[in-house]
């Protein structure tokens, strides 16, 4: 009897077992269902999502970055809806960026090329600024962090001048020079070759190089000038002259904040 009942039981517990199963495919089924193909539905919900994007973009409206926008148009493409009007508008959006893209890397010049004629006058600081003044107008350029490093070099350069200032009293850039030359001059008459040899590397390296050429203005009317030459010459002639007869009347930098080109005049 013992042995009947327990078959019994043995029965029924493989039955519920076969029906839980039977459950489980059941839920399987229908969970895969959700990330199977998407259905018709669904799949135009999606194609009106995309349009929705593309317009928003082709329109310049959207309020995401450009790179994000690049990013929804590259995924929108890669999913391949083979919906006429979506490819044209993925071409649409394409080109929109890419004008974007351009219109920003123009701008961002233009910025770069300010910063730079800014921060050269400064370095010049012709104005004879304070301190405080040039430090407030690099602090405006500063806060673009226009991520360049030419600028950054010539931020440095400022930053270095403005502590100059602040720790000593600097002497103008044309004081500098017109006293180089006139150092040479003196220093060759007086036959102290090391002070004109030390003088001289110290004046070249204000340059951009030796080569940097040296205008001499002989009449404002024209103007007429002298023959050209260049800095290192000049420097030679200088001191073989024994001699500073010229004053400097205007410089140009270079991107590195050397003087590429001088204009003399004379006394």
């Amino acid at each position: 009897m013992t042995e009947i009942v327990q078959k019994i039981k043995s029965i029924q517990w493989q039955h519920y077992i076969f029906i839980l199963l039977i459950a489980a495919i059941g839920v399987c089924s229908n969970g895969c269902k959700t990330t199977g193909k998407l259905s018709k539905k669904e799949q135009k919900a999606q194609i009106e999502t995309a349009k929705k994007m593309l317009s928003e973009i082709i329109n310049g409206t959207s309020s995401k970055s450009l790179e994000t926008q690049l990013r929804t148009v590259n995924d929108i493409a890669n999913r391949h809806y083979k919906d006429p009007e979506i490819d044209r508008m993925v071409e649409d959006a394409r080109q929109v960026l890419k004008n974007a893209f351009a219109e920003r890397d123009k701008q961002k010049q233009e910025q770069v090329d300010a910063a730079r004629a800014e921060l050269l006058d400064m370095l010049q600081n012709k104005d004879e600024k304070s301190a405080d003044e040039l430090e407030a107008e690099l602090s405006k350029i500063k806060a673009l962090n226009l991520g360049n490093k030419d600028i950054n070099d010539l931020i440095a350069k400022v930053e270095q001048m403005i502590a100059g200032m602040r720790t000593h009293k600097t002497v103008p850039l044309k004081n500098q020079i017109e006293n180089a030359f006139q150092g040479i001059a003196d220093a060759s008459k007086s036959g102290n070759s090391s002070q004109v040899m030390s003088l001289t590397r110290s004046t070249l390296q204000l340059f951009s190089s030796d080569d940097a050429p040296v205008l001499i203005i002989i009449s404002r009317e024209g103007p007429d000038y002298d023959k050209p030459t260049n800095i290192k010459l000049y420097l030679e002639f200088l001191r073989d002259q024994k001699a500073s007869r010229n004053a400097v009347d205007s410089y140009m930098f270079d991107s590195e904040g050397k003087i590429k080109e001088l204009d003399l005049i004379k006394k």
